[in-house]
């Protein structure tokens, strides 16, 4: 059984000048996404057909016309897809093709911009050389060499980057792995037995999880036996549609102390008190909002609370939340205590208020990861300094769950889907 833990990257304050970018940034995160991804449909092919295969030179006025005609026809497919459960399969697999070579698209065409940048810083200083050396000759025999160098490795690049997504949507998103951990809580009783938590998080139920799926999750979180389950939000993807279908199967899921929730900000897009309804008419699963379960599980007390979802953005958690402190105030300090909070943000603020254990989601560990090193680098570092897996913090853990769904695409890289079960002792 894995005790694998990470300690707390340190940090600076960014100053403020960077702290409004960012703010910018993640507010039209959305928009600038559309508008990159509609530039790389374009730009991307027409590099590698002009590189590989010169056969065909677009006109300028192409180059400006075409990525506009792209960024409003997405625009409109994105919206046109949110009937996509009530497509024929005719028209919906060729939705999902599109959406995932413009998806597949966006990545290389970064790719690309960063080969040109180190393309030319590297051809700035070959042609200094040329300059103050006498070796004019050299400088233009290298010149030539260095560029096919690099459109060789962006072309051979881009086929790779284009195999592994593909894998990612082959493949890469239908793994699972069950992650077991030994958490020794500084406030369990030396007396009580340890108590084994499953915790399963960002189901987002919707276009991109079928019925077949929720109901293999289920089985498997209770082959694990657990003696307390707990759902760490996004529960819903964007659509309350999808909650008379899918809430049944959750009412499946079965622990000795029950089965508690909070909810994420997707459970907010798709409507707080839908899915709140959801969960009390067709499940037994007890809803955390802003409040505070006292079990009494052998011979002791353990508190669980559960926070609504509140962050900065879609993207960003709160580092601090006063209605945790008044929440935590009235359980005495010396009995064990679990949060509940969709985002990892929060861990430092609970840790200072002795809270034992938090767990989170919100992250998908990245959903993209490089296959090595895949708990440092991930997307997930975009936005929080808590990607995946189990940190520590004095006596204090938290433990960010990977998820079981996907947003956006039906893909992950290197980040398999995650049930966690966590052991508990004194």
């Amino acid at each position: 059984m894995s005790t694998a833990q990470t300690k707390i990257p340190s940090y600076q304050l960014a100053p403020k000048a960077l702290h409004w970018i960012s703010s910018v940034f993640f507010a039209n995160f959305f928009t600038l996404l559309l508008i990159t991804i509609s530039l790389s449909q374009w730009i991307v092919p027409v590099w590698f057909l002009g590189v590989f295969l010169p056969v065909y030179s677009p006109p300028s006025a192409a180059t400006a016309v075409i990525p506009l005609i792209l960024f409003f026809l997405n625009l409109f497919l994105i919206r046109f897809s949110r009937r996509l459960p009530s497509l024929p399969t005719v028209l919906r697999l060729p939705l999902r093709i599109y959406f995932a070579s413009a998806f597949i698209s966006a990545f290389c065409f970064v790719f690309l911009v960063l080969c040109g940048v180190l393309w030319a810083l590297l051809s700035f200083l070959v042609a200094v050389c040329g300059f103050f050396l006498p070796f004019t000759e050299l400088h233009l025999s290298v010149q030539p060499v260095l560029t096919l160098g690099f459109q060789l490795f962006a072309g051979v690049s881009l086929i790779l980057i284009t195999s592994l997504f593909i894998y990612g949507y082959l493949g890469g998103q239908r793994q699972l792995r069950i992650s077991k951990r030994e958490l020794s809580l500084a406030h369990w009783p030396s007396t009580s037995p340890c108590i084994k938590i499953a915790q399963i998080s960002d189901l987002h139920i919707g276009t991109n999880l079928t019925t077949q799926e929720l109901e293999t999750y289920v089985q498997k979180v209770n082959e694990l036996q657990p003696d307390l389950i707990l759902l760490t939000g996004d529960i819903l993807d964007a659509s309350p549609a999808y909650i008379p279908d899918f809430f049944p199967y959750l009412n499946a899921l079965h622990a000795r102390h029950g089965v508690f929730a909070c909810l994420g900000n997707h459970d907010r897009y798709a409507g707080a008190h839908a899915v709140a309804a959801g969960l009390a008419d067709y499940t037994h699963i007890t809803l955390l909002r802003d409040q505070v379960a006292h079990l009494a599980i052998a011979g002791t007390t353990l508190h669980l609370i559960g926070l609504d979802d509140r962050g900065k953005d879609w993207a960003r958690g709160l580092d601090a939340d006063t209605t945790l402190t008044h929440l935590r105030a009235d359980i005495p300090s010396h009995e064990p205590t679990v949060l509940l909070s969709h985002r990892p943000d929060i861990f430092p603020a609970a840790a200072n208020l002795g809270i034992d254990l938090t767990l989170s989601g919100h992250t998908h560990g990245g959903q993209f990861a490089l296959p090595f090193q895949s708990h440092q680098f991930n997307l997930a570092r975009f936005i929080t300094r808590f990607p995946r897996g189990q940190y520590t913090l004095g006596n204090c853990f938290l433990y960010v769950n990977r998820g079981l769904g996907v947003t956006g695409q039906r893909i992950r890289l290197f980040t398999p889907r995650e049930i966690a079960l966590l052991t508990c002792r004194a």
